[in-house]
């Protein structure tokens, strides 16, 4: 049986207002004097979860800091409707066919999309543009 909570519990109670944890294996001084701090309006966090709240402080850091470099990147109209037809599962030459552009173009341009967000793979730009709720752009070019 494990003593500490899971950090997604820790976190979920921080969120719902908690100001201080007590551990299982607590001693009734620790208790009562967390009881006692927490009434006086300080926050207690016993050490063996510091490292807990640390660590999801720092990824949310990570990725709010991620994100906003991922905005400040400047796409190119083009660029930005190649994303969206990868994020609606277009191969290259798809793609290319519905621009009416070269394949060779739409390597290119993948391949500048893939520098510019810092990605590895099609894949990641597909998941890029759903998670940001889809490149803004204007409907490309029908093929019909």
């Amino acid at each position: 049986m494990d003593l500490l909570p899971a950090q997604e519990d820790v976190i979920a109670f921080i969120k719902a207002g908690a100001s201080g944890f007590i551990v299982k294996d607590a001693t009734i001084d620790d208790f009562v004097t967390t009881i006692r701090s927490v009434a006086k309006g300080a926050d207690v966090v016993p050490p063996a979860l510091t490292g807990t709240l640390l660590s999801h402080i720092v990824g949310q850091a990570v990725t709010r800091s991620t994100a906003g470099v991922l905005e400040a990147v400047q796409m190119t109209k083009r660029e930005r409707e190649i994303m969206s037809l990868i994020a609606d599962g277009l191969a290259n030459k798809e793609v290319a066919q519905r621009l009416n552009i070269a394949t060779y173009t739409v390597k290119s341009h993948v391949h500048n999309i893939l520098e510019k967000l810092a990605l590895h793979t099609r894949l990641q730009i597909a998941a890029h543009a759903h998670k940001a709720g889809g490149p803004e752009t204007d409907p490309p070019p029908s093929s019909r």
